[in-house]
């Protein structure tokens, strides 16, 4: 079924928010908007593409390209793409370690959801989530929605640390901290993985348009990892 519906408006001089109604997360809207990304990026005047959970922010240079070109190339690209279906970022497997020290709110998810930690660990780790967007801090990837019975809203009072690598649920979301920071979402593990690293020729574990697979493993592994 494709996406007919959604608004091109003006920002700024030289870029349009493309915003997409929804209600709650749609998959499909994010399958459009990384599609759309695929199909301009490789169009010299785009000088950059930002993703949201519903819309796309795309900047472009007008001294290459008026305001209402960019526009019509913008709402081709929009019909050209709307029946898109498939994701077609790559597949990363990021191992977890669920629990205890590594997630100090399981118990919070375990008592919400009525489920064992067991059950949790089977319930997050079997979907095969899509990076939608990435922020607040370099490497914080804010992925596609949870299993529904692992919603759970965010605390109360945040932590003023949570380490890098951590992976938490907020309301309907599941992400991961790419750096150490302050932070409200309930966390329920952590990965050994660097997802973001300035010293590496790709500082960015993961982008948008990625895929994502949660990997259980024990402490003893992810000390090995971490090494």
């Amino acid at each position: 079924m494709p996406i007919n519906s959604y608004e091109i408006i003006p920002y700024g001089d030289s870029a349009f928010l493309v915003q997409f109604p929804t209600e709650g997360y749609s998959e499909k809207v994010t399958l459009h908007i990384h599609a759309l990304i695929r199909a301009l990026r490789p169009l010299s005047y785009w000088e950059e593409l930002v993703p949201g959970y519903n819309s796309l922010l795309a900047y472009f240079c007008p001294a290459q390209f008026a305001p209402q070109k960019a526009r019509a190339a913008l709402s081709k690209a929009l019909k050209d793409t709307a029946t898109s279906t498939k994701p077609e970022g790559n597949l990363v497997e990021i191992p977890i370690c669920y629990g205890g020290e590594f997630g100090p709110d399981m118990d919070v998810i375990k008592s919400s959801s009525g489920l064992g930690e067991k059950e949790i660990v089977q319930e997050h780790s079997s979907s095969v989530y899509t990076v939608c967007m990435m922020g607040f801090i370099p490497g914080f990837t804010f992925l596609s929605e949870a299993p529904k019975v692992l919603h759970h809203n965010r605390r109360d009072t945040p932590r003023q640390i949570v380490p890098a690598g951590s992976v938490g649920i907020a309301g309907w979301q599941t992400g991961i901290y790419g750096l150490e920071s302050p932070g409200g979402w309930q966390i329920i593990g952590r990965t050994p993985l660097a997802i973001f690293d300035a010293r590496r020729d790709r500082p960015f574990l993961l982008r948008a348009g990625d895929r994502v697979q949660f990997k259980s493993i024990s402490p003893k592994k992810f000390a090995e990892l971490s090494e």
